[in-house]
């Protein structure tokens, strides 16, 4: 029997705020207007302009990708159904979990990077420590968390005042993904990502200044 969720599911479908995704999209218009057009202002029309219209294409791309993720990425979660299922950002990976494996509901409010603004946290532990469910302020309504929290017959562990993710890596860092536990690793990935990408495009405006002359 697939675990699927229908869309008969009986069960409540909690989904991002459209707001957050329209903030995004603007900041990705922002970047690309200013960073492609000054690509296109150098490289129109003696310049290698194919590679900057490939690499445009391949971030337009990358951005729907984003968004049919984004609005697909989901809760499924009902009073009457032991089984709760959640659909990830990334690669819209479902998993599942019953409601008895649950044993602890940590919450918390923390602040932002930047330290201006605070936001609430939400995670839904389960046997030897494992994180059954992760909620964060930026991508769930206030409402969405007291929807799931009342869904657990367990104990609510909440956090004291408002506290930095340092402090939840230090105190409690079974609530956290992977790389919110090490975010000198996630800083590593993301500058030789970007060093193979910037590779990548060096060799493709080679390959055509060749084919050019």
């Amino acid at each position: 029997m697939s675990l699927k969720p229908r869309r008969d599911d009986p069960r409540r479908r909690l989904g991002q705020p459209r707001s957050l995704l329209w903030r995004g999209f603007q900041a990705w218009l922002i970047f690309t207007v200013i960073v492609f057009g000054a690509l296109y202002t150098l490289t129109i029309p003696d310049g290698p302009w194919l590679a900057v219209v490939i690499t445009h294409a391949v971030a337009i791309a990358a951005a729907i990708a984003a968004c049919v993720s984004y609005f697909r990425s989901a809760i499924w979660i009902g009073a009457n159904s032991p089984l709760v299922t959640e659909r990830g950002f990334f690669f819209g990976r479902l998993t599942h979990f019953d409601k008895s494996d649950a044993t602890l509901i940590v919450r918390s409010t923390v602040f932002t990077s930047d330290g201006l603004e605070s936001r609430a946290e939400l995670s839904v532990m389960g046997h030897n420590g494992r994180r059954l469910l992760r909620m964060r302020g930026q991508y769930w309504a206030p409402e969405d968390f007291e929807f799931v929290a009342s869904h657990f017959n367990v104990p609510v562990e909440t956090i004291p005042g408002t506290v930095s993710h340092g402090e939840i890596r230090r105190d409690y860092p079974e609530t956290l993904y992977t790389y919110e536990r090490y975010p000198l690793l996630v800083v590593a990935i993301a500058i030789g990502t970007t060093a193979a990408v910037a590779g990548v495009f060096a060799a493709a405006l080679t390959v055509i200044n060749a084919l050019a002359r």
